[in-house]
């Protein structure tokens, strides 16, 4: 593969710009260091009630970081090398305009290689392999994660019926290009340590059996009512981090590498609290396109890819279940079992769209919300639907 991009006898299709499959990293090889630690203490409070609190972290690098490389992307050096540079207006649109303009022309550029299509950019001819587009990049050693937690958790032991434990997270995770975080800057990589991706910064779970007892004087109501087992699992947790709107000061089109918008000090992120329950998503834009400004054209953003206060509504997973078993005869029983998911019948909405903060925010004439930045999509939802099953099992 290595061949194939650095060899400059090899071309696409005359007249054509391609792009090779992928571009395998030297380094791919190249396992992650994963480095964990824990420290915990455990008590008893009372009997059958015991809690701990544990600090849980790690630390990795090395890991699978493909963002971090724009293999086919000038860099300003190269670009000065030319004489020209991004932050004078009159050189990006000597970059902007076609190999067979006048401009180009006059400015002394000439093609990279014979057959080269004059209809494309200066820029197209300036990247260190013109002949290729994009080149996707597999296997890059570069990446590196953080991640330090509080865990606390309280266990009753089986006890009067009732087992139960409950979990707390606090957590902070970090990421540099892992996880195929967006790079905000691939000439900047110490600067693109931001929120991961999956960072859930709050979770709460809680799972509990019981045992109803039996209860009354009449025997057949003792058999009927009692010995049924409840139990449940409940999970709560924070949203998942929105990503940054990509910048529209044309940066791509001069060295093939976006940006993000720039986060403007004072202005809410949202429209709309996620979590409120009080609008209407149909008719309703959530996330405010005045928070977000570009940067000067030809400029990087100074934006990280995720924020904490910029999130996707809270998460839920509530599940219930009722069972007993009923013994028969010697070595012979029934077991009934009744499951139920989403039990609150929640309604997951889908995150609002954000990649663009300049998306003009469209409305129907009934006042339907159709596109723009802020609008969540309701022709779809995720997350299952309030549904139970009914399970049986015969043992002899």
């Amino acid at each position: 593969m290595h061949q194939v991009i650095t060899n400059p006898g090899i071309f696409p299709t005359p007249g054509q710009i391609n792009s090779p499959p992928y571009w395998i990293d030297d380094n791919g090889a190249r396992p992650p260091r994963i480095n964990q630690w824990s420290a915990g203490l455990q008590r008893e409070i009372i009997r059958d009630l015991v809690v701990e609190a544990n600090y849980v972290g790690n630390r990795g690098v090395w890991e699978q970081a493909n963002s971090l490389i724009n293999l086919n992307a000038p860099t300003t050096q190269e670009l000065q090398s030319h004489g020209l540079n991004i932050n004078n207006a009159a050189d990006r649109t000597l970059l902007n305009s076609r190999m067979n303009s006048a401009l180009a022309i006059s400015s002394g550029i000439t093609a990279p290689y014979a057959g080269f299509p004059m209809t494309l950019t200066v820029a197209q001819a300036l990247r260190p392999y013109p002949q290729f587009g994009n080149i996707t990049v597999d296997w890059a050693p570069l990446g590196g994660s953080w991640y330090d937690s509080l865990q606390v958790k309280a266990t009753k032991r089986y006890a009067h019926g009732l087992d139960l434990t409950a979990a707390f997270t606090w957590q902070d995770e970090m990421a540099s290009g892992a996880e195929s975080e967006p790079a905000n800057n691939v000439y900047n990589r110490p600067n693109q340590k931001y929120i991961s991706p999956y960072s859930m910064p709050l979770v709460f779970v809680t799972s509990f059996t019981y045992t109803i007892p039996r209860f009354g004087t009449n025997r057949w109501l003792r058999k009927a009512a009692g010995d049924w087992i409840v139990s449940g699992m409940l999970r709560y947790s924070s949203g998942l981090p929105i990503l940054v709107p990509t910048a529209n000061n044309a940066l791509s089109s001069l060295i093939f590498q976006s940006t993000f918008a720039n986060r403007v000090p004072g202005q809410p992120l949202f429209l709309k609290n996620l979590n409120c329950h009080c609008f209407d998503p149909n008719t309703t834009f959530v996330l405010n396109p005045a928070a977000w400004s570009d940067p000067a054209a030809g400029q990087w953003g100074t934006s990280a890819a995720y924020y904490n206060d910029y999130r996707s509504a809270r998460r839920y997973d509530e599940q219930l279940g009722l069972g007993r078993v009923f013994p028969l005869r010697e070595k012979m029983s029934l077991t009934i079992r009744a499951e139920f998911f989403n039990v609150f019948n929640r309604t997951y909405l889908n995150s609002p769209d954000s990649t663009n903060a300049l998306a003009t925010q469209t409305v129907n004439a009934s006042g339907q919300v159709v596109s723009g930045f802020g609008r969540i999509n309701t022709g779809s939802t995720y997350g299952p639907p309030r549904n139970g099953q009914i399970v049986a099992r015969f043992q002899w």
